[in-house]
C-alpha cells in the first residue's frame, strides 16, 4: 500500500455570500477583508478584497470528516463528534474527551506499562539533585520520547479527526511531567479563498439592512424594529486544498519515531478521508450564515493531481493555472495525473474519477 499527494486548485464563482465574518461593530456585522497585491501597467497595487479564511475551510473539512468516521464506525473524539475542534489543547480537554468517557487511568491510555509509569512518576516527584545519574537517564528519555510519542499515539487511535487534521496539546505539563507541548502537524493544507486576477480590482463588499421584531406587537412597543447590516460579496474566487497521506495513521512528532504506524485500520482511514473530500467538495460543505445567505455557487473550474510524491498544482488565481499545471507535469512527474473540470456538467465525474484514483493507488479500492 503505497501514498499518495493529492493536489486541488480551483476557480469557483459565489454570489451573495456571506461566508467568512469577522466582528461585529454595534449593529453592522463586517466580511473578511485581506489586503492582496497584483501588478498593473503602472506598477504594483495593493486592494482590500473579501475573502474567506482557511479555517473556515479547514472547520468545513473536519466536520464532513468527523460524519464520515462516525459513520463507518471509526473512532471520533468527543468533542470533534461534536464539531468542536479543541482536539487535545490541554490536560483538561484530554480528560474529558478521552479518559472520562472510558474511565480510564492515564497510563493505560497511554498504554506505558504500570511498572515505568510508576517509576518515572517516582523520579519525577524527587528533586533534581536527589535523582540519580541513571534515573536522570531514564526520566530524560521517557519525557522527551516515551511520553510524547504515547500521547500522540493514544489521540491519533482514539481520533481520526486528529489523526488526519492534526493537534496542539499547548501546556507545559501533561499529569505533573514536563513535556514542553505536542504538537501533530495537519496532514491537509488549505489556504484562504481571495477573488481572482481578473475581477479582483472591481470587486466589492456590500452592506444589506435587515429587520427584525414585528411593529404592531405588545413585545416591541418600546423599541419597534431592530435594525442591522450584514456586509455581502460576490467574486469569482479562487479554492486551494492539498492532501498528504504519508503520515495518516502515523506518529511525526518523536524524530526517532516518525513513520511509525499505530493503527489497524490505516485502509479504512485513508478511504473515509478520500470519501469525505468528494462529499466536501461536490457539496462545498464549509462557511457560515448558510441558513439564511444560502450563497449561489458554480464551479469553473477546477484540477485535482493524484501523485506519488509531493506535486502541488500552480494558483488558480491567474486564468491560465490549467496550462501551467500542464506544462508543469510535463517537466516534473511523480507518476501525476491531473484531472481536469473546465465547465459546463461532469463536475461531480471529475472529483469521482480523481478520488477513485487515488484510492487505488493506497490500497483501498
Amino acid at each position: 500500500m503505497g501514498d499518495i499527494f493529492l493536489s486541488i486548485r480551483g476557480r469557483v464563482t459565489i454570489n451573495v455570500e456571506a461566508l467568512n465574518m469577522t466582528e461585529s461593530v454595534g449593529n453592522y456585522v463586517k466580511h473578511r477583508r485581506v489586503p492582496t497585491i497584483i501588478k498593473g501597467e503602472g506598477g504594483y497595487a495593493v486592494y482590500f478584497v473579501p475573502s474567506i479564511s482557511g479555517e473556515s475551510i479547514a472547520h468545513g473539512f473536519q466536520e464532513v470528516l468527523a460524519n464520515e468516521a462516525k459513520k463507518n464506525g471509526l473512532p471520533v473524539c468527543e468533542l470533534c463528534e461534536k464539531r468542536i475542534f479543541l482536539k487535545s489543547t490541554n490536560e483538561n480537554v484530554i480528560s474529558t474527551t478521552f479518559l472520562g468517557k472510558n474511565k480510564q487511568k492515564v497510563h493505560e491510555w497511554l498504554e506505558i506499562n504500570n511498572d515505568e509509569w510508576n517509576k518515572a512518576s517516582n523520579i519525577n516527584n524527587k528533586k533534581e539533585k536527589e535523582r540519580t545519574k541513571e534515573e536522570k537517564v531514564f526520566l530524560n528519555e521517557f519525557l522527551q520520547n516515551k511520553l510524547p510519542f504515547s500521547m500522540e499515539k493514544a489521540i491519533i487511535k482514539n481520533c481520526v479527526v486528529e489523526d488526519v487534521g492534526g493537534f496542539l496539546y499547548a501546556e507545559k505539563k501533561f499529569n505533573g511531567f514536563d513535556v514542553g507541548g505536542v504538537k501533530r502537524t495537519s496532514n491537509f493544507y488549505t489556504g484562504y479563498l481571495i477573488p481572482t486576477r481578473e475581477v479582483i480590482n472591481s470587486v466589492v463588499i456590500e452592506p444589506q439592512m435587515h429587520s427584525r421584531y414585528a411593529l404592531g406587537t405588545p413585545f416591541v412597543q418600546d423599541k419597534g424594529q431592530m435594525i442591522y447590516y450584514i456586509e455581502l460579496s460576490s467574486a469569482i474566487y479562487t479554492f486551494s486544498f492539498d492532501l498528504d497521506t504519508k503520515f495518516i495513521g502515523k506518529t511525526s512528532f518523536v524524530y526517532e519515531k516518525a513513520g511509525t504506524e499505530v493503527v489497524t485500520n490505516r485502509k479504512e482511514r485513508l478511504g473515509i478521508t478520500m470519501d469525505a473530500l468528494y462529499n466536501f467538495l461536490v457539496e462545498f460543505m464549509f462557511g457560515a450564515k448558510k441558513t439564511r445567505i444560502l450563497p449561489v455557487i458554480e464551479w469553473e473550474s477546477i484540477v485535482i493531481a493524484v501523485s506519488d510524491d509531493v506535486w502541488t498544482v500552480p494558483s488558480s488565481f491567474s486564468n491560465n493555472y490549467i496550462d501551467k499545471a500542464e506544462k508543469k507535469a510535463e517537466r516534473v512527474n511523480y507518476n501525476t495525473k491531473l484531472f481536469k473540470y473546465t465547465g459546463g456538467p461532469g463536475f461531480e465525474d471529475t472529483i469521482k474519477q480523481a478520488i477513485e484514483e487515488a484510492k487505488k493507488r493506497v490500497g483501498v479500492i
